[in-house]
């Protein structure tokens, strides 16, 4: 299972990822799954990820970035398409790996965009309206974006945000995790990835806040902000 998630920003845009892959007779759980497409776009996956890993390594270097994010994913779209048709063509379209991308990055207006392209239909780009998109498992993420993204929040709150979803997912999906990658960008600010002991750091803060929200719902152990209970 997997688990990518974007978030637009006012300041940029970040991806967050788990690392882990799982078959029928192996895991692993040190997988990348967000990659730089250039300075200013990314690439996440979900599906067959070592069908992805290849053939984001076989396109990087053959994309032109100079018209924006729309352009991109146009050229990944046809090349996606392509591709499938070559490797799978002697397989029905439902018996084909599933491969799913997320993709984001500036139009030539320098507005933000994020994209999800799906082998089942053809790559056929589909853009976020709502300022996030997440692929995998996206059932929790999706909730918990929809419950606390704002339009104004930073690229440190973002990752933290990202961070949350995985993590809470986590405990409901055991084939989401365990470590989390980060990575933001911006239209001045290039692709970077953040280290280990940031991460750790970021964990750490989304933990307080998981224990936070559940003990809301004990007042015997945490009183403030809520009524006494009634007599």
């Amino acid at each position: 299972m997997t688990l990518v998630v974007g978030i637009i920003a006012k300041d940029g845009i970040v991806f967050t990822s788990d690392t882990r892959m799982t078959s029928d007779i192996t895991s692993n759980d040190e997988v990348k799954k967000i990659f730089r497409l250039n300075d200013h776009s990314a690439i996440g996956m979900a599906g067959d990820g070592t069908l992805g890993i290849h053939f984001i390594e076989l396109i990087s270097e053959q994309l032109t970035f100079e018209h924006g994010i729309v352009s991109l994913v146009e050229q990944i779209r046809e090349k996606g398409k392509n591709k499938f048709e070559e490797y799978f063509s002697h397989l029905l379209p439902e018996k084909r790996p599933s491969l799913v991308f997320l993709v984001a990055g500036y139009t030539k207006k320098q507005e933000p965009k994020i994209y999800q392209l799906n082998s089942r239909d053809n790559f056929v780009p589909r853009q976020s309206t709502t300022g996030f998109d997440s692929i995998g498992v996206p059932y929790f993420a999706d909730y918990l974006l929809t419950r606390f993204y704002e339009k104004d929040i930073t690229i440190s709150n973002a990752q933290i945000l990202g961070a949350f979803c995985i993590m809470e997912t986590e405990t409901q999906a055991h084939g989401v995790g365990p470590k989390i990658n980060i990575a933001s960008f911006s239209q001045t600010r290039n692709y970077s990835e953040l280290k280990p002991l940031e991460i750790n750091e970021i964990k750490s803060r989304c933990a307080a806040l998981h224990i936070l929200n559940k003990n809301k719902f004990y007042p015997e152990e945490i009183t403030e902000d809520l009524p006494p209970p009634k007599q």
